[in-house]
């Protein structure tokens, strides 16, 4: 069984795996006994327990402050480790940080940040042309002086 959240607080016990979609960021403390995915701009906050994977796909971002008991991977998101992983933490293609506080059974594979994982940057919005100043009045070209006798 598959459950589809779009966020708020996720403080139930669910048998099968979640998968986080939406802008609303998402609060876990409950226990999820299957796999917890992260995707599609969602951020998910998980302080409860996951009896499974924790993936972090495409744009989203999980931040771990409970326990997984497999293992915890970014593949192509942001994934932040504060908690207890008894598997692997894996980094495939996203950005992974893992706490100097956190515990880690496993390995921990692929390239790691030294800090907090920032938000990612928006484009930026092209500029509205400005409006051009008014342009100055042109004076009147003068008629040519007329030969003098």
């Amino acid at each position: 069984m598959v459950r589809i959240f779009r966020g708020g607080v996720l403080d139930e016990r669910f048998e099968g795996s979640v998968v986080v979609i939406g802008p609303r960021p998402t609060t876990m403390t409950g226990l999820v006994r299957g796999d917890l995915f992260v995707r599609d701009n969602s951020v998910c906050d998980v302080t409860g327990m996951v009896s499974g994977n924790l993936l972090a796909e495409r744009t989203g971002k999980a931040i771990l402050h409970g326990l997984v008991t497999k293992a915890a991977k970014s593949a192509g998101g942001d994934l932040e480790i504060y908690g207890l992983v008894q598997g692997d933490v894996i980094n495939e293609g996203g950005r992974l940080f893992v706490d100097k506080g956190a515990v880690v059974r496993g390995k921990v594979v692929g390239q790691t940040h030294t800090g907090a994982i920032p938000p990612p940057e928006k484009p930026a919005a092209p500029a509205p042309p400005a409006a051009a100043p008014p342009a100055a009045p042109v004076p009147a070209p003068k008629p040519p002086a007329s030969p003098e006798p």
